[in-house]
């Protein structure tokens, strides 16, 4: 699974973001026969898919659009520090008062998903601000590229709260249910803890952290 870095901004992330994807693939027209497709010339049409765009929806990333990551740029970088990034949420969880968090207006439900840990660089504790609302039971963590599914246990009569700290980077769906009826939907990426770019020098890069 390669990890690319943006070389200019693409839907709604910006140049310089590391991501984790599935190998790049031939473009979306390329014919299910493989001796047609030796004919076709789509080598720069090649595509990624991109499991969200930033506001959860899939896309495919043409592969011109980014780089190979080189493996020493994530040399002695604890990878599963990376901040999480809400990129959409579940009407259901739409917030109708005002909300200290954010400025109006509030994306959909964004405004009842906060971040416990206020520290600058770290985002990787989610809570939830159901107030009276029914409790979930248990949080299905979906990882959108090898689509696997871990079941997380919430504490009864506790506010939910996930955290993210052991996960390696990727793109999530998580459920919110109780008793197995789902309750809340939302997405969010858990970011690689750098933004790499390009320089004028050769095999060169400017690296920063990453900060939502």
């Amino acid at each position: 699974m390669p990890v690319i870095i943006l070389t200019e901004p693409y839907m709604r992330h910006y140049t310089g973001s590391v991501f984790a994807v599935c190998d790049a693939i031939g473009v979306s027209a390329w014919d299910d026969d493989d001796r047609a497709r030796e004919k076709q010339s789509c080598f720069d049409q090649r595509v990624y898919f991109l499991p969200d765009d930033g506001k959860g929806m899939p896309a495919e990333l043409p592969v011109p659009y980014a780089f190979v990551c080189p493996e020493s740029l994530l040399n002695n970088i604890h990878l599963k520090s990376g901040p999480c990034r809400v990129t959409s949420v579940s009407k259901s969880l739409e917030k109708t008062t005002n909300d200290p968090f954010y400025t109006d207006p509030l994306p959909l439900g964004k405004g009842k998903i906060m971040y416990k840990d206020s520290k600058k660089y770290v985002k990787n504790v989610l809570f939830f601000d159901l107030n009276n609302e029914e409790q979930a039971d248990t949080a299905l963590i979906k990882n959108r590229i090898p689509n696997e599914i871990e079941a997380i246990s919430l504490v009864a009569d506790k506010p939910a709260l996930l955290c993210f700290d052991d996960f390696d980077p990727g793109f999530f769906e998580i459920s919110l249910l109780k008793t197995k009826r789902p309750l809340h939907y939302f997405t969010l990426i858990k970011c690689f803890p750098l933004v790499v770019e390009l320089t004028d020098i050769r095999s060169k890069y400017r690296i920063s952290e990453t900060i939502l």
